[in-house]
């Protein structure tokens, strides 16, 4: 978890930071004294929450929390303050808590706890993670899974992109010859290059994230960490990471977004 806190005064700043430190010690806090360091931050780094003093000399805290959101709809926004009159415009702009200074563990600890947008652990330890913002890659315990065949590894990113849905050779080929007409030699072709994608994943020992039943083909989505995946399933990072960019290397991919940012 990344946790953000912002105060211009540097003692009420220092103790906000370690009641944070000790509230969640493993944590990652970073500290900032004026609201433009903060969205210079944010311009570029993920976060999950943030803690905001409403009032610092070059922002307000309840205008700075709208611009955070424009990077991160789902960011936890927290005010701290020494003044209850902000309460009601804090929760009528839906922040998920506010803290009355001096900030203690106890405090920051409750708010913590019941966050409007819960932070999922990040699986850093997942066997197979695939990046589809961007351009397509595939890694094997960190390491990136290399396809001799160039086609090999779109047929895996096709997989990828229909997430658990099957395709049979017939549309894999519209896909990745579509100016070709299907025929028993395409087929023969799209076998190899199947045969091929296994090879680069068996090598490794993923090639149990393929499922294959006679003229079906698909992907095990239990079995992968994947950005879109998590983008859809809510998570801050993946909603981060995203720049509208979708598997760039194939005219054929495109991410359509659902309105889930409410």
């Amino acid at each position: 978890m990344t946790i953000l806190a912002a105060d211009d005064e540097a003692i009420a700043l220092d103790v906000l930071t370690e009641a944070i430190k000790e509230a969640e010690p493993e944590a990652e806090v970073v500290s900032f004294r004026s609201g433009v360091e903060v969205l210079e931050y944010l311009s570029s780094n993920a976060c999950d929450v943030c803690f905001l003093d409403i009032e610092m000399r070059d922002y307000n805290g309840l205008a700075l929390a709208l611009e955070a959101k424009k990077y991160n709809p789902r960011i936890n926004i927290i005010f701290v303050t020494g003044y209850s009159q902000y309460m009601g415009d804090a929760f009528g702009m839906r922040a998920s808590g506010y803290v009355m200074k001096p900030a203690t563990a106890d405090k920051i600890r409750e708010e913590l706890q019941f966050l409007r947008n819960p932070v999922e652990a990040e699986d850093d330890a997942a066997r197979v993670k695939v990046k589809t913002f961007g351009n397509f890659d595939v890694y094997a315990n960190g390491e990136p899974v290399i396809f001799k065949r160039t086609k090999a590894k779109e047929l895996l990113a096709y997989l990828i992109d229909r997430k658990g849905a099957g395709a049979t050779k017939k549309e894999i080929a519209g896909i990745l010859f579509p100016d070709s007409e299907y025929d028993r030699k395409v087929e023969d072709y799209i076998n190899k290059i199947y045969r091929e994608m296994l090879r680069s994943m068996t090598e490794l020992g993923i090639d149990d994230v393929v499922v294959k039943k006679r003229n079906y083909y698909a992907i095990d989505p239990d079995k992968v960490s994947c950005d879109r995946y998590d983008f859809e399933a809510g998570k801050i990072s993946a909603i981060k990471a995203y720049m509208g960019e979708y598997m760039t290397q194939y005219a054929w991919a495109s991410f359509k977004i659902a309105n889930m940012m409410r």
